[in-house]
């Protein structure tokens, strides 16, 4: 007589439903009843009949980023490499640029079993069914669903100390510049952590913003038409790219204002080293990234949190 799920459930000292649930990771099971049914699993002989598209065999993870333009990018995603290498996965590197994700294209990816897992930072378009199939998915940035975990800096604290820093130099007339406009998630709540400093504290602001698609050059010939008629003693950038260019534009029209970044990557620091930024801390983001794929990889019912955010530090803060 073959062994079914009412076996492994009265073995386990569990419901059928429970059972069902571990085998299809289609609901939560708490890990002392999964514990339990996966130990009743192998003491009757239970062979699952699997349409599971997640495979432990593959070891390849597929990084989703909108560009590498960005050094933060390249530099996160190398620490990734690096980190999950040491773990036994590689990596591979796919670009949206800035688009929203359908997620048919990574469906597809893991029904032919070509990648175990994917950590991206765009939004996707994820139905309710393939969210309920517990893929290994992990967002770094953007709040997908509280079923896929999120991995970001403290975005808000890090606005907060960039504007206590221009506001501590005594700036008045301040200029912010979002560097991708399309990219909401992060950007938001930097602007949001800088303006509620400095509406406190009754500064000017204006707001401007650039287009990701655009090139470096168009870029900076914006930049220039925003300083022309140098009305600001301080622009604050929502990347270090984006400072860099400020940075350029400035010399170029013989004006001064302080310039603010964020992110804070090794090569922008080497570049541009007096310039005051938020370092983002891309070993640790990865790190955790990874720990926490791994897990959901080996282990799809463990609970997992919502959330995970980190901490950033301002670099160069005592520089005029």
């Amino acid at each position: 007589m073959p062994v079914t799920i009412k076996n492994v459930a009265e073995k386990a000292n569990v419901s059928i439903a429970t059972v069902s649930r571990y085998l299809n990771h289609s609901g939560y099971v708490s890990p002392t009843a999964a514990l339990k049914i996966k130990q009743a699993i192998a003491d009757v002989g239970y062979k699952q009949k699997t349409t599971s598209f997640i495979s432990t065999q593959v070891k390849l993870v597929e990084v989703n980023f909108p560009n590498i333009d960005n050094p933060f990018y390249a530099e996160l995603f190398e620490y990734l490499s690096s980190y999950l290498k040491e773990k036994g996965y590689d990596c591979i590197l796919h670009l949206d640029h800035f688009r929203i994700q359908d997620f048919d294209y990574y469906l597809d990816r893991f029904k032919k079993h070509e990648i175990s897992s994917l950590i991206t930072s765009s939004l996707l378009n994820i139905s309710k069914k393939d969210l309920n199939r517990n893929f290994p998915i992990i967002s770094f940035d953007r709040k997908i669903s509280p079923k896929i975990p999120t991995v970001q800096s403290n975005n808000l604290d890090a606005g907060t100390q960039i504007a206590q820093a221009v506001l501590s130099r005594g700036k008045q007339k301040i200029l912010i510049i979002a560097g991708a406009k399309e990219d909401y998630y992060p950007i938001n709540d930097r602007i949001k952590g800088m303006m509620r400093v400095f509406n406190n504290n009754n500064m000017k602001i204006t707001l401007r913003s650039l287009n990701a698609s655009e090139s470096i050059i168009a870029k900076k010939i914006m930049i220039q038409q925003f300083l022309q008629k140098n009305e600001y003693d301080a622009i604050c950038c929502t990347d270090d790219i984006t400072a860099l260019l400020a940075k350029q534009s400035s010399d170029l029209l013989k004006i001064n204002p302080l310039i603010t970044g964020f992110d804070g990557t090794n090569l922008i620091q080497t570049l541009f080293p007096s310039l005051i930024t938020v370092r983002q801390h891309t070993k640790e983001l990865a790190q955790l990234m990874s720990d926490l794929l791994i897990k959901k990889m080996l282990h799809p019912l463990y609970p997992l949190e919502d959330i995970y955010i980190l901490p950033v530090h301002l670099v160069n803060q005592f520089n005029q």
